[in-house]
């Protein structure tokens, strides 16, 4: 019997990411880890690694690391993943976007990674629900990840699901990618692992099974230092003198699984979605959840910018250089504000707050929707903008209060509990 494992691994900076930062993510962590890919001759690695991470290694002089990454590429041991460009939870903003931003994202893996194809889809934060997973499918991709929660069956080990339309859905194991991501399972105890799981001895279970791993990048060697080599690289190194275990990239899984019969839709959900959230209809509780007002305001302001968009997109730019100039400012700002980012941080209560990144998300916005209306003064429409317009700034104004709010809320907890 035959454990195939398949790991994935997902790279991504946002679009106003510093410099600085960068730089040192890419020494601690990309380098090498791709270089210790590089290292093994076993290694199978599906990698998402998205549109805008590519732009900034390059912007940035960093290019040597993508120069690794299509060495690996070129030598089959990494198979990159279809994603949206910026980084966008697909199933909150219009399909339209949604679209565009996996048709950039295209464009860019066919320019770096020469006869690259439509096989797998990386949904940002594995973010999915059933519009999502059809039109995935719709666009020529074989294949999503999704996080484990998002399992409406029995655990799938030794066959293969797919949706009503013939997209074929594999599922993260939670348990096993956590327990790597938070350095709570040992090399020998990971592999020990994988060679157990779904054995049954007593029934003399003879079924090959394949297990997903899947994890941020930036855990090997920014998140924990020298994970790469104390983990990663040891992991490889075991399995290579293993016949038990086979690596291999989540594409082939079909080669060597059947096919179910009974076709399934994928719960509504993130890698971040526990089983609560979805007892209570909040499929995506760190970027839309119906309590965080932050949330609340920045939506009602997403909700006017896309419907500012959609003026701007029917223009005709070739009227003059002005409404062309403004029109493709307010698209190259409003492509990138789609970013996860800044409602991620909007989570006090579970950790992750920065007022700082959230409006630096917000002032993506904000660039846009001004130089939309201005697109449509230029066109003489600008009547048709305004009421969207208003909106937008009359909840930035609301978010903003919200931001010093919870900050002065915050400060005031921490000193009378240290009081």
């Amino acid at each position: 019997m035959v454990t195939y494992w398949a790991p994935l691994i997902h790279v991504y900076q946002p679009p106003n990411q510093e410099i600085e930062i960068l730089k040192t993510i890419d020494k601690e962590c990309y380098k090498p880890l791709f270089s210790i890919i590089e290292e093994h001759e076993n290694a199978k690695f599906c990698l998402n690694i998205n549109g805008v991470l590519i732009e900034l290694l390059y912007e940035y002089e960093l290019g040597d690391t993508m120069d690794l990454i299509k060495n690996l590429v070129s030598e089959n041991k990494i198979e990159i993943l279809g994603t949206a460009k910026f980084h966008p939870i697909l199933p909150l903003i219009p399909r339209k976007e949604a679209q565009h931003q996996i048709q950039m994202n295209e464009e860019i893996n066919r320019k770096e990674f020469g006869r690259w194809e439509r096989k797998g889809f990386f949904p940002p934060e594995m973010s999915i629900n059933s519009k999502v997973a059809k039109f995935i499918r719709d666009l020529g991709y074989k294949w999503v990840i999704v996080s484990g929660i998002a399992c409406p069956i029995e655990w799938p080990y030794d066959r293969i699901y797919k949706s009503p339309n013939g997209l074929q859905l594999f599922f993260r194991d939670e348990i096993l990618s956590n327990k790597i991501a938070f350095k709570s399972i040992s090399t020998k105890e990971f592999v020990k692992e994988l060679n157990i799981m779904y054995k049954d001895k007593k029934q003399d279970y003879k079924n090959n099974t394949y297990i997903i791993t899947a994890m941020d990048g930036e855990t090997f060697g920014h998140h924990i230092k020298n994970y790469e080599k104390t983990f990663l690289g040891k992991t490889l190194e075991i399995i290579n003198e293993n016949n038990d275990i086979e690596i291999v990239f989540i594409s082939d899984l079909d080669k060597y699984f059947p096919i179910a019969e009974e076709r399934i839709v994928p719960n509504e959900s993130s890698w971040s979605t526990t089983i609560e959230d979805i007892k209570l209809g909040i499929p995506y509780p760190l970027w839309n959840h119906p309590e965080n007002n932050i949330h609340k305001y920045y939506w009602k302001i997403m909700l006017s910018m896309n419907n500012l968009i959609n003026l701007v997109d029917d223009l005709d730019v070739t009227q003059n250089w002005e409404i062309e100039h403004y029109y493709t400012t307010a698209r190259w700002f409003y492509d990138k504000c789609l970013h996860s980012c800044p409602t991620w941080w909007a989570n006090p209560e579970k950790g992750m707050w920065s007022p700082n990144l959230i409006y630096k998300g917000v002032e993506l916005i904000m660039k846009a929707a001004l130089n939309a209306q201005i697109a449509l003064v230029y066109a003489g429409k600008s009547d048709l903008g305004e009421g969207y317009f208003d909106s937008i700034t009359y909840y930035q104004g609301l978010l903003l209060m919200e931001l010093y709010n919870i900050t002065k809320k915050k400060i005031h907890t921490k000193k009378k509990n240290n009081e």
